[in-house]
């Protein structure tokens, strides 16, 4: 008689007969994307953190950022990022002077004042956590820029002339800007540094204009950014370096296929015309027949970045948008990485958080209702948007802007004097992802946890396929079982799990034969085959 073949998949936990909440089948056959990294930013605070505090605060929130270990009780030291995003700052912050109030969100410039020859010797608080991050294993970075360098802007400022909706960059300076950029990671290349992309424009459609002196920016038209995007490209194909160019950085994903995510069009666009304005960013830039096409550059990255801001009322939008983003974008055969999302505090309100209970107190921004709220939005990236990367916003802040990855307080009036450091709730949600899903895991098929108002969750497979990441996101008041059904080879797996709630920080947890979900909870459970 002939053997009836063994099914593909085995029950990891008790029978199905027991009451379980939520039955995940897990699926290593169904392959989707390869996950590059995991990233954050040094801007602004950390530069300055970097340049003006003690070894001491400044070794322990390179620790909390970047640390791939666990303490000696199992639990991680650290969020374990594996991108590190570098601000080529520009110039507003030079020896004791600042065009930006406050003065920790300007930022330096390796050129000297008065001078367009780059000093690599500057910005000591960058290059400090650059050091960092690559000691810990942080082994991909970008550049980027929010400004050129003050030698060549327009008004001498890191910030826009009110009412010129212009790139705030002299029209003899496009071709040194691309230099000065490719130059800086050829340099850290030499130095021993993975410099893989060089982003060259940020947010060209913020409704703001650039003109406040509370940071760097400049607006872009599409002219603008063309030119700069062909310069640059010419400059990395000189220096024979392999960093390619990442574009997009759009403000809201909406923006990358329409015009109007906001309720009013920016008044600095009432003077440009349709073509020049900078939306439609898929269509104008990606189509063959565009007047901005750029996809025959040579060392532009194949890839869409765009952040996620303005993107999180409710879960269905959430999704929406963001299956529309991936259909443009990959119709053109480009990738999607999500590169900068933080909660703003003027949407920190209950109608602008999707799932927030009613007691949440929305000038708290490390409450598990953000984290919750961000592990939901990677979940949405990563399975709607097929996002291959997810970038955090600001890995620091002072005093203010509780928004950060790890917040510090000054113990004075005077910033430069150092403080308290304490990481947030969102620095340890943020490692549920980023500890675990390292470089090269691929997604697979998860299963029975796909209701964004319930229990949702997304599962990893690493390279040898030896080891599967599975992070739950609990919405539910109350404490939700889980049963498996795994690939066979995970049979007799090593089960670990690690959850982050109201009273929990990416704490291990010991696994009893029953695996259940606590209340307003994310939790990662990793295999490992034996």
């Amino acid at each position: 008689m002939m053997k009836k073949k063994l099914p593909a998949i085995i029950l990891a936990t008790a029978a199905l007969g027991c009451a379980y909440a939520v039955n995940v089948n897990i699926d290593d056959g169904k392959k989707f994307q390869t996950i590059e990294y995991f990233g954050a930013s040094d801007a602004w605070a950390t530069q300055y953190i970097g340049d003006f505090w003690s070894d001491a605060h400044r070794e322990k929130i390179a620790k909390l950022l970047f640390s791939q270990k666990f303490d000696k009780y199992g639990n991680p030291e650290g969020a374990g990022l594996s991108l590190w995003r570098v601000n080529l700052g520009g110039g507003t912050f030079d020896g004791n002077t600042s065009q930006v109030d406050p003065e920790w969100r300007a930022a330096r410039s390796f050129l000297p004042e008065n001078s367009e020859t780059p000093d690599w010797s500057r910005c000591t608080g960058l290059r400090y956590f650059m050091e960092k991050a690559r000691g810990y294993g942080c082994g991909k970075f970008i550049l980027f820029s929010n400004t050129p360098p003050i030698q060549w802007t327009l008004n001498g400022r890191g910030y826009a002339a009110k009412g010129n909706p212009a790139a705030n960059l002299k029209p003899e300076a496009f071709g040194k800007f691309a230099n000065y950029m490719a130059d800086a990671a050829k340099h850290f290349i030499e130095d021993g540094y993975n410099i893989e992309y060089i982003s060259p424009i940020n947010e060209p459609q913020c409704p703001w204009d650039y003109t406040g002196a509370k940071q760097e920016g400049s607006p872009w038209r599409c002219s603008d950014m063309k030119k700069i995007l062909e310069e640059l490209d010419r400059a990395i194909g000189e220096r024979n370096i392999g960093t390619k160019i990442l574009f997009g950085e759009t403000s809201h994903h909406v923006y990358n296929y329409a015009d109007k995510p906001f309720p009013k069009m920016s008044k600095h666009w009432e003077n440009l015309s349709e073509e020049e304005r900078p939306t439609f960013i898929i269509q104008k830039f990606y189509d063959k027949s565009g007047k901005f096409y750029i996809g025959n550059l040579k060392h532009l990255a194949r890839q869409l970045a765009s952040h996620s801001y303005h993107t999180h009322k409710n879960d269905d939008d959430m999704g929406k948008v963001r299956q529309k983003l991936r259909a443009e974008i990959e119709s053109r055969g480009f990738d999607y990485h999500q590169s900068e999302w933080c909660m703003l505090g003027y949407l920190a309100k209950p109608k602008f958080v999707g799932g927030a209970e009613a007691d949440w107190k929305p000038d708290n921004m490390t409450d598990i209702q953000i984290s919750l709220l961000m592990a939901r939005m990677i979940r949405s990236d990563f399975v709607d948007g097929n996002a291959k990367s997810w970038s955090y916003w600001v890995a620091t802040e002072i005093k203010y802007g509780l928004c950060a990855l790890v917040n510090t307080m000054p113990h004075s009036d005077t910033p430069r004097k150092g403080g308290a450091v304490e990481a947030s709730k969102i620095l340890w949600a943020l490692g549920n992802y980023s500890f675990f899903v390292r470089p090269n895991f691929t997604r697979i098929a998860i299963d029975g946890a796909d209701d964004t108002k319930a229990v949702s969750a997304t599962a990893f497979l690493s390279p040898d396929g030896k080891r599967i990441v599975a992070v739950f996101v609990n919405m539910k008041d109350s404490e939700e079982p889980v049963s498996f059904a795994l690939p066979r080879k995970f049979a007799n797996a090593k089960r670990s799990v690690y959850i982050t709630d109201e009273r929990r920080d990416l704490a291990r947890e010991n696994p009893a034969d029953k695996i259940s979900l606590y209340p307003h909870s994310i939790t990662t459970v990793v295999f490992d085959a034996q």
